[in-house]
């Protein structure tokens, strides 16, 4: 976006609704873009993206038109400093002209972005701009404000005044048109880079998952965790899910530290455990059959116990989760036979034969499904597929 002149960066301007004035070229000074470069709007974009749309100062556009009108060769140059003419360079003080702008702007706000920068300008350089012929004082704006509707009404009836009417209101709307077609690209490219950003986090994300797999981290214990993980990562459970809902807020100390609200109003229990611990094993007593492994089998009683105190308490639990996280839900939650996932191990390097016991295994199971670290990168993968794809449509 922008390149070095002298010690002065350019940035071309990117705005269809600038007309012939798209690309065109203006320039900040170094330390004012060093300042810019990590300001940011309220809506979180970037200052010098705002600039170089257009969008980030009223009047930018009649600013920028009056001094390439000057001649082919005069420059506009923003700075923190003062506001001067150098040769054929106009150095604008970004701080002082913004101000200028919208404090004419609010008080008389049917006043055109052509006349700030006309007034603007004639003030500033006097012999290269000369004033507007509607430029009025602080007072007289004020007056004519506060009966503009009767001051509107008379003049219009003048032939004379009716056209100059005529002539600002055609303005105006060209250039209102101009700026809500600008803005509406704004909004689309900014939806398509938000999407970009979610695509790209969900990528960077998934690769960290991967990363884990390999490393020694605790189960329950810590920041890094893999419960913890999971918790601030819990997306890659599936879009089905909303954000998980604390234990310590409800009230319930035996049930999981977290719980799942569906989309659909339900709940759901996640109970964590390592990738490094086994999911099944051979039966040796029992020549191709598989059992639970020590660790999942322990994980499948807790949940049951689980399961039990979640319904022996059913009703006190939903009213708890209703009332404590109200501003975050949608509807209303039911904990109504939540159903229980156990995450658990990798499925690395599994025949087919391991695979389909591990699915009978499963099916043995009433309301509780083991799924594996692995299942997990998958949906995390399809998921990203799945924002890909919207985006290509």
């Amino acid at each position: 976006m922008a390149r070095q002149k002298r010690n002065l960066k350019a940035i071309k301007v990117n705005n269809k609704g600038y007309g012939n004035l798209d690309g065109s070229e203006f320039f900040l000074t170094a330390e004012l873009y060093e300042q810019l470069e990590s300001r940011k709007s309220r809506s979180g974009q970037g200052f010098l993206q705002l600039l170089e749309s257009g969008m980030a100062v009223r009047g930018f556009k009649h600013l920028l038109e009056h001094i390439k009108a000057k001649s082919e060769n005069a420059s506009l140059i923003l700075t923190d400093g003062k506001t001067q003419k150098t040769g054929n360079e106009y150095y604008i003080n970004l701080k002082e002209y913004s101000d200028k702008g919208y404090g004419r702007f609010r008080s008389f706000y049917r006043q055109t972005a052509l006349d700030i920068s006309s007034a603007y300008l004639s003030e500033q350089f006097p012999g290269d701009f000369s004033s507007p012929d509607d430029s009025l004082s602080g007072g007289e704006l004020n007056k004519a404000g506060k009966y503009f509707d009767h001051v509107l009404s008379e003049l219009s009836q003048k032939k004379k005044h009716k056209k100059q009417i005529l002539k600002k209101t055609s303005f105006m709307i060209r250039d209102l048109r101009q700026e809500e077609k600008a803005l509406r690209q704004n909004i689309e490219e900014l939806e398509e880079l938000k999407q970009e950003s979610s695509i790209a986090f969900y990528i960077e994300r998934l690769a960290e998952l991967k990363s884990r797999f390999g490393k020694n981290y605790r189960e329950t214990a810590g920041k890094d965790s893999w419960q913890s993980w999971i918790y601030r990562n819990n997306w890659i459970m599936g879009i089905q899910y909303l954000s998980p809902i604390d234990n310590q807020r409800v009230g319930f100390d035996n049930v999981p530290d977290y719980l799942f609200p569906t989309i659909d109003g339900f709940i759901d229990i996640l109970e964590i455990k390592l990738p490094s611990h086994e999911i099944i094993k051979p039966d040796l007593s029992h020549p191709g059959s598989y059992a639970w492994s020590p660790e999942a089998n322990k994980a499948i009683g807790q949940v049951v116990n689980y399961l039990y105190e979640m319904e022996l308490n059913q009703l006190s639990l939903q009213k708890k989760i209703n009332r404590k996280y109200a501003n975050q839900l949608d509807k209303e939650i039911n904990v109504i036979k939540p159903r229980a996932f156990i995450l658990i191990g990798l499925e690395d390097n599994w025949d087919d034969d391991t695979k389909e016991a591990f699915r009978k295994l499963n099916h043995t199971l009433h309301g509780i499904e083991v799924i594996s670290y692995t299942e997990i990168v998958k949906r995390g993968e399809y998921i990203i597929n799945l924002y890909s794809e919207n985006k290509k449509g």
